[in-house]
C-alpha cells in the first residue's frame, strides 16, 4: 500500500513537472514593459507573460547600510572589502552576491511580499535566490538570462539604464556584443523604489553611469521547475 501511494506521489510530480516546464517555456512575443501603480492588476499581467514595472517604498540605501552594517566584510572578485570602504572606492562592480543577505536582516527590511504570486497556476515558490548588487562608475552588466520562473529587480539606490529583450530575439542576438543587440530591447531607465518583475526566458543587461546604483535580485522557481531551472 505504502509503494502504490509513493508511486502515485512520483508520477504525480512528474506529470505537474512536464507541465511546468512546458509553460515556463512560454512567452509574450508582444510583451510590452506595463507600469502598474498598485498590485490590483497583476495576475492578469503576470498571466499575460509581460514585464511589470511596480513601485514600492524601501527604506534600505547606502546610508542604511552604512549605519548599520559599515563593518560587515563583501567578497569583491576574491578580496574581502567592508561595506564602509567599498562604498568609498570610485568603481564598484559586484553583482547579485549572496553573502551579504547571510550576516543582516535585509531580507526582513526589504521584505517583499511574495504572496502577489500565489494565485498563479502552480505558484508554490519553493526556492529562492535573494542577493545585491552594487555598482559605482561606468559599468556595464553583461547579458543576463531570466530562467527563473519570478525574476525580480528592486532599486534600492541610485538609478540604471535596462535593456530588456524579448525571446523572440533569441537567435539574433547570441555570439553578439551588446552594442549591436541594443535594437532588439526594450530601453528603460530604472529608479530607486522601482520594482521590476521580468517573465521567464527574457534577457537584459543594464548600464550604469557614475552615480552609485544598490540593487536587490529575487530569483524564485517552484516546486516542480527548480531542477529544470538551475541546469538551463
Amino acid at each position: 500500500m505504502l509503494f502504490l501511494i509513493i508511486q502515485t506521489v512520483i508520477i504525480l510530480y512528474i506529470i505537474f513537472a512536464i507541465y511546468s516546464i512546458i509553460e515556463i517555456k512560454k512567452y509574450n512575443k508582444n510583451g510590452l514593459i506595463v507600469d502598474l501603480n498598485n498590485d490590483n492588476n497583476i495576475k492578469v499581467e503576470l498571466l499575460s507573460l509581460n514585464p511589470i514595472l511596480l513601485h514600492k517604498n524601501v527604506n534600505v540605501d547606502s546610508e542604511y547600510l552604512l549605519k548599520n552594517y559599515s563593518n560587515i566584510m563583501i567578497n569583491n572578485n576574491e578580496n574581502f572589502i567592508s561595506i564602509k570602504n567599498l562604498f568609498q572606492n570610485d568603481t564598484i562592480n559586484i553583482f547579485k552576491n549572496k553573502n551579504i543577505l547571510k550576516d543582516t536582516d535585509l531580507k526582513d527590511k526589504i521584505n517583499f511580499d511574495m504572496d502577489i504570486f500565489e494565485n498563479l497556476p502552480l505558484p508554490i515558490l519553493l526556492y529562492q535566490e535573494h542577493s545585491l548588487s552594487f555598482l559605482k562608475g561606468e559599468q556595464i552588466i553583461s547579458k543576463q538570462f531570466c530562467k527563473h520562473n519570478i525574476n525580480i529587480l528592486i532599486i534600492l539606490e541610485g538609478e540604471i539604464t535596462i535593456y530588456l529583450i524579448n525571446p523572440k530575439h533569441k537567435d539574433d542576438i547570441m555570439n553578439k556584443d551588446l552594442q549591436s543587440i541594443k535594437k532588439y530591447s526594450h530601453k528603460y531607465i530604472l529608479k530607486k523604489d522601482d520594482v521590476f518583475i521580468i517573465p521567464p526566458n527574457w534577457y537584459y543587461f543594464e548600464e550604469n553611469t557614475n552615480n552609485l546604483t544598490i540593487q536587490y535580485h529575487i530569483d524564485a522557481s517552484n516546486i516542480f521547475t527548480f531542477h529544470y531551472n538551475y541546469l538551463r
